[in-house]
């Protein structure tokens, strides 16, 4: 017997395009993925028949999307993030016992991007059972990155599927037991200074003082995958995986009105740096934290200036992009510091 709350969600990386392998890594998730089984119409008309036929409307494409949305954990978070940014280093921290593992993310250059299997197990209504969907073929095309005052470190993945099988076994979902969740208050955000990029094995650092005026954050990476791949022999399925598009670096964040730096930076399009780091409470090796850290080296934003709020006091809710500064060797980088020996 199960009951409503019995959802689980798992992945895992593919070997071959749209073959379905079973999932590995789970996250304590509300998923929402739909699966489209689109129809076309005959346009000939014929005497007498006044109305659409049944047997000239025939399946045309299928095919799958939707969004994964969880909250940040210390364990198990690499595998999503590298689904998204393709491109990974994770090497041990020297002196760490037990060993601490640092991993790099950047965004990849090459194509065809991963696909991985993405499953669902649903119950159903009274716990009697509960059925897997089971999406192949997935590739993930964006993600976002969130803290807000009071919460909880949030990620939101949006993907792509390329069929639904319901035959293939629910896979039995398993967790780290020692995982725990970034929060807002184990945050810190520095804008400006001078950047000094993370290692395999360091974090970013930079000379900027922490801001305290930063009330929210969020960024969003999205790859801009391409939407063809439906050819003949297809049998109505994508016949291949999706191709990298031109990636697209933006975010937004609300600061309250403390000095001219942001209004500033507004006005004369300056190119600041950011680091964003969040720490967990409690050690996992020595003095050592889980951390996730975001590194932007050049960010330019879009405005607002401060204006009037009735007395209340002064917020500036602003939207920046990221880019590519020419100097470092990313435009993006994010850390993770996990006890996960691997993805």
């Amino acid at each position: 017997m199960t009951t409503q709350l019995d959802f689980t969600l798992g992945m895992t990386r593919e070997t071959t395009y749209g073959t379905a392998v079973a999932p590995t890594r789970f996250a304590e998730s509300e998923a929402k993925i739909k699966y489209d089984v689109k129809t076309t119409d005959s346009r000939g008309l014929r005497p007498g028949k006044n109305v659409k036929r049944l047997n000239r409307n025939v399946v045309a494409r299928f095919e799958g999307s939707g969004d994964v949305a969880f909250d940040v954990p210390t364990r198990g978070f690499g595998l999503w993030l590298n689904a998204v940014l393709g491109a990974v280093s994770n090497t041990v921290v020297p002196a760490t016992t037990p060993a601490v593992y640092q991993q790099v993310h950047t965004l990849s250059t090459s194509d065809p991007v991963p696909t991985f299997t993405v499953q669902e197990v649903l119950p159903t209504l009274g716990g009697v059972n509960a059925y897997p969907h089971t999406f192949t073929g997935c590739a993930f095309d964006s993600i976002e990155l969130s803290a807000k005052e009071g919460g909880i470190v949030e990620a939101k993945l949006s993907l792509t599927a390329r069929e639904l099988l319901t035959s293939y076994p629910a896979s039995a979902a398993s967790y780290p037991a020692d995982d725990g969740v970034f929060t807002f208050v184990g945050g810190a955000i520095s804008l400006g200074g001078t950047l000094t990029a993370p290692t395999a094995t360091a974090i970013a650092t930079t000379t900027a003082t922490a801001a305290a005026n930063v009330a929210d954050f969020s960024l969003t990476v999205k790859r801009s995958l391409d939407s063809d791949g439906w050819n003949l022999g297809g049998k109505g399925l994508r016949s291949r995986a999706p191709l990298l598009g031109l990636p697209e670096l933006s975010g937004k964040m609300t600061a309250e009105y403390t000095d001219n730096t942001l209004r500033d930076a507004y006005l004369g399009k300056q190119s600041i740096a950011v680091v964003l780091t969040f720490e967990h409470n409690v050690a996992m090796s020595g003095a050592h934290k889980p951390t996730l850290q975001i590194v932007l080296p050049a960010i330019r934003l879009n405005g607002e200036v401060p204006a009037s709020d009735g007395g209340n006091a002064i917020k500036q809710s602003i939207d920046f992009e990221a880019f590519d500064d020419g100097v470092s060797a990313q435009p993006i980088y994010v850390v993770y510091r996990t006890l996960d020996s691997a993805l």
